[in-house]
């Protein structure tokens, strides 16, 4: 395997950088994390009659995609760059149908030898002393709209484009720093409430013992009494976003709500679904209009009002519980980055 580069100088003065100009720094940051060694001591694929090793093969995969290119194609550039191929220590660089059958043997063999390596990194970051102690599960779940037969891709939700074949990922997301904890690739016509408890459970067997507070929160897509059983068998405190079912809206118009603000009150009740075990708290969000909140935000409208139902454990004042749940909005932002930055929407 070639060596790459160890010493080189780092100047910002040529007039001419290109937006690639920070690929050095970047390689400077994998060479900390020991990245090639890594990959290439775990990820052992079967490399007959190739001249690449399977970790000089991710590599060339790993940077474009952080450079923004999204497809395979678009890396064929990097060729005649004679920079790029210096820092990663290749001779030539790969062509598109190497890069191809390399990802192909990758998913069938190499797979979970690559996210067990991910997964090393994350624990040695979040053991160490200054590391968080608490820890948020934001999921959330995005619509992929595919054009075509690709493999077990169906109809389902898909308020943008009705009828059309979708893939449905579901996320989880640590709330603070918006790390992806886990995530899966489903078809479009399954609902998260089926599959979002065995997602959890490997990802629960991932934290490290020094998280001693454990928090979920989600929108009504997981408003389920099976999934909020296991969070509080696994002592988890919570705040999820409630259906409309017909007795809530019975309930809420007849609350005494607290204002907070000149437009905002609160309410709380409690309030046993069919079915469910006990009792559950619930919070109320009220909004006056014409205010136009956003879809997400809007529960259902009464008379001049919208409402917000939140089922929660959490031993907060109902404001608080509220504002404690619009920090999941980060998952969002984290999506929307995946679809644009890292074109997940291309999978």
């Amino acid at each position: 395997m070639p060596k790459t580069p160890t010493k080189i100088a780092i100047k910002f003065t040529a007039a001419r950088l290109t937006h690639y100009g920070g690929a050095y720094l970047l390689h400077q940051f994998f060479q900390r994390l020991q990245l090639r060694k890594n990959m290439s001591h775990r990820i052992r694929l079967p490399d007959r009659n190739t001249m690449y090793y399977s970790s000089e093969l991710l590599l060339t995969l790993i940077y474009p995609i952080i450079f923004g290119l999204g497809r395979i194609e678009a890396t064929q550039f990097l060729k005649s760059d004679g920079l790029f191929r210096f820092l990663i220590g290749l001779q030539s660089h790969p062509d598109a149908t190497t890069i191809r059958r390399f990802l192909l043997r990758l998913g069938q063999d190499g797979l979970p030898s690559l996210l067990a390596l991910q997964d090393r990194y994350r624990q040695q970051l979040l053991n160490r002393p200054q590391a968080l102690s608490k820890f948020y599960f934001d999921c959330d779940s995005t619509v992929l709209t595919v054009y075509g037969q690709q493999e077990k891709a169906r109809k389902g939700y898909n308020p943008k484009k009705p009828g059309r074949r979708s893939y449905h990922p579901l996320f989880c997301f640590e709330g603070q720093t918006g790390d992806c904890w886990a995530g899966e690739l489903y078809p479009g016509d399954t609902h998260p409430t089926t599959v979002i408890i065995p997602m959890l459970e490997p990802a629960l067997n991932k934290l490290p013992a020094i998280i001693r507070r454990k928090y979920f929160r989600g929108d009504a897509a997981f408003f389920d009494k099976k999934l909020i059983n296991f969070l509080e068998i696994h002592r988890f405190r919570y705040a999820i976003v409630a259906h409309r079912t017909k007795p809530i809206k019975r309930l809420v118009p007849g609350l005494r709500y607290r204002r907070v603000s000149s437009n905002i009150a609160v309410a709380k009740f409690y309030y046993q679904p069919h079915g469910w075990k006990h009792k559950h708290r619930f919070i109320v969000i009220r909004r006056r209009e014409p205010e136009e909140p956003s879809p997400q935000m809007a529960l259902f409208k009464l008379a001049n009002y919208t409402y917000q139902v939140i089922v929660t454990n959490l031993k907060l004042k109902p404001v608080n519980v509220w504002r404690f749940y619009n920090h999941r909005a980060t998952a969002e932002l984290v999506i929307r980055e995946l679809k644009e930055g890292w074109f997940i929407r291309k999978v």
